[in-house]
């Protein structure tokens, strides 16, 4: 438009240069001065307009999420927060003040309009002082169901501040995307993994499941040398180590003995008889053969292992299970701990699992139009083991890697939207397989720290919101 009116412009100059020897030059110049400068003008102010049209459509649409969010039961509340998150995003134009914004409710949710009378600088030279604008924003809350599951990293790299910044940014996009305290149309589930899942002892026998009856094992006593009659004293101290638990630097301990004194005397044999060894299930699954371990599918051929120990190896909190009461996500997010090493394809196939209609889990809704299935991915660190089918015990981080690809591939192949967020990542081969995973539309995160974290999970469900824009 610029380039339009520059150059009528400059054909009619060429053209009054012309009558210069004539004399008419003047006088024509003077006559056509006032509608050469509004032609001009006119690129300028209604550029500005175009310009606040967008950040007025940009206020607007922020206004209606927030009032969606915490304040559509309440018609002066409705009016307050419209304003307030108007007037932040519009802080530096400096409109807010003289704009009119009014939220209503309307049949299938809710209704921002905002309109502002913007003075003109050149158009008023042709008689006109002010453009009007008028905008609007609706969001249709009946007609925009989410189911959501969040994947998350709980291993032992996570352990301190930073468990405790992941804690608090997916409660808080758990209250966003939650308006209701249950009953709403927004479904979420939880998936903490570190090397296994835990899927919770309350489904044990869920279908498509497979995990054995408890049984115990015969131990021989327990025989060892012991010394009745020493004498022996030592002094000790406890003595640090730099070592590595889960790829990351740490520090461990153990205890030197020295200054030792005195005889430990002549040994003596001594057997105790040993309890039965109770290999018990914990909750904790393992990874179906290849290629299963990547699909979802012909779970009643081949049921998912549920693994048994001797111990409670079982170090991930128990998955939470798509719903829509609030509490209970939350319940689960607090639960989190940071334990053991890190296997990423266990939690993208669980959190898979809870976004199918079909087994294991069949709390999700059927694929449709007005229905959004989601996967937020969270990683703080590189895959340190690999599977031996059906545990995951083996330190091969490349082959984890390759799994991860593969899965990442088919739940974006599956109509998922997959956000991604690398979380204090310094390997670089780590943090493109986590923007790989990304897809449909979902985007990948780079948090160097907890503030960028928090953001990375606001902007996620800012965008999640968005998808209930419906004009």
């Amino acid at each position: 438009m610029k380039n339009f009116f520059i150059k009528k412009i400059g054909k009619q100059f060429i053209k009054f240069i012309k009558y210069e020897d004539s004399g008419a030059f003047a006088v024509i110049l003077a006559l056509m001065i006032i509608p050469l400068m509004a032609l001009a003008g006119a690129v300028v102010d209604y550029t500005k307009a175009s310009s606040l049209r967008s950040e007025m459509q940009v206020a607007t649409d922020s206004a209606a999420l927030a009032v969606a969010r915490v304040a559509k039961d309440d018609a002066v509340q409705m009016q307050i927060v419209a304003k307030d998150i108007y007037a932040d995003n519009l802080f530096s134009t400096g409109i807010a003040s003289q704009s009119t914004i009014v939220a209503i409710q309307i049949a299938d949710g809710i209704r921002v309009d905002a309109s502002y009378s913007m003075p003109t600088t050149f158009l008023q030279f042709i008689g006109i002082n002010n453009l009007d604008l008028a905008i609007f924003s609706e969001i249709n809350i009946s007609a925009s169901n989410l189911e959501v599951a969040l994947v998350l990293d709980t291993t032992f790299s996570m352990n301190g501040a930073k468990i405790s910044s992941l804690k608090v940014a997916a409660r808080d996009m758990v209250t966003t995307l939650m308006e209701e305290e249950t009953g709403g149309t927004v479904k979420i589930g939880l998936v903490p993994f570190s090397r296994y899942v835990n899927i919770g002892m309350s489904n044990r026998n869920e279908p498509g499941i497979d995990v054995p009856d408890d049984y115990s094992v015969a131990r021989p006593d327990y025989c060892r040398n012991t010394y009745p009659d020493s004498t022996r004293s030592c002094d000790s101290r406890v003595e640090t180590f730099p070592c590595t638990r889960d790829g990351v630097q740490t520090t461990c301990s153990r205890t030197i003995y020295y200054n030792c004194t005195g005889s430990r005397g002549a040994p003596v044999w001594v057997c105790t008889p040993r309890s039965p060894a109770q290999f018990r299930w914990y909750g904790c699954v393992g990874s179906r053969d290849y290629p299963l371990n990547i699909r979802d599918d012909s779970y009643g051929s081949e049921e998912v292992p549920g693994l048994l120990k001797s111990w409670n190896f079982c170090r991930s909190k128990p998955l939470t299970r798509l719903t829509n009461v609030r509490a209970t996500v939350i319940s689960g997010i607090n639960a989190m701990n940071a334990r053991d090493k890190t296997y990423i394809p266990v939690g993208l196939i669980w959190g898979w699992r809870l976004l199918s209609q079909g087994i294991p889990f069949t709390d999700a809704a059927p694929k449709s139009n007005d229905l959004k299935k989601v996967m937020v991915l969270m990683s703080d660190g590189d895959n340190t083991l690999s599977p031996n089918y059906p545990w995951h015990e083996v330190n091969n981080g490349s082959v984890a890697d390759d799994l991860t690809e593969d899965l990442c591939d088919n739940i974006v192949n599956d109509d998922v939207i997959v956000y991604s967020i690398a979380f204090e990542v310094t390997n670089n081969a780590t943090r493109s397989l986590l923007e790989g995973c990304a897809g449909n539309g979902g985007s990948y995160f780079d948090a160097n720290n907890s503030g960028e974290l928090a953001d990375a999970f606001e902007e996620i469900a800012d965008e999640l919101m968005k998808l209930r824009v419906s004009k």
